[in-house]
C-alpha cells in the first residue's frame, strides 16, 4: 500500500558560480513522493530532484552531478497537506542552508494551521 512522504534533499558538490564573493556551495529541494516504504520514498525522491535537475539548472552537464543527502522525511498522514514547493533553494553558506529549511518546512504546513 502506498503512502505518501514528503522527502527533503541537498545537493552539494555542483559547479556553480554565482559571480558574487561567495560561491553557491549547494540547494535544497523538496518533494511529495507516493512510495510503500521510507526507503523507496527517498529513491524516488532523488530520482525526480536528479531528473528535474538535469532539465532545469544542467542541460549543457556543465555543473556536474549533484552528491544528494536526505535532510528531513515526514510521512503524510492526512491528506490535507499543502505540497511542498520544489523550487531549487541554492545556498552560500550553512545560515543560509537553515533559512532554506526553514522556509521548506513552512511552506509543507497545513494550510489550516494559524502561522507561528
Amino acid at each position: 500500500m502506498s503512502r505518501f512522504f514528503d522527502v527533503t534533499l541537498c545537493g552539494t558538490e555542483i559547479f556553480f558560480d554565482n559571480y558574487t564573493e561567495q560561491a553557491v556551495i549547494g540547494f535544497l529541494s523538496a518533494r511529495r513522493v507516493a512510495a510503500s516504504s521510507l526507503e523507496e520514498a527517498i529513491l524516488r525522491a532523488r530520482h525526480e530532484v536528479l531528473i528535474d535537475w538535469n532539465y532545469t539548472h544542467n542541460a549543457d552537464r556543465k555543473l556536474g552531478v549533484p552528491k544528494l543527502t536526505t535532510e528531513q522525511v515526514h510521512p503524510i498522514k492526512k491528506w490535507l497537506h499543502r505540497h511542498p514547493s520544489e523550487d531549487f533553494y541554492f545556498f552560500d553558506s550553512p545560515e543560509r542552508k537553515q533559512e532554506h529549511l526553514a522556509t521548506i518546512n513552512n511552506s509543507a504546513r497545513p494550510w489550516y494551521r494559524f502561522s507561528k
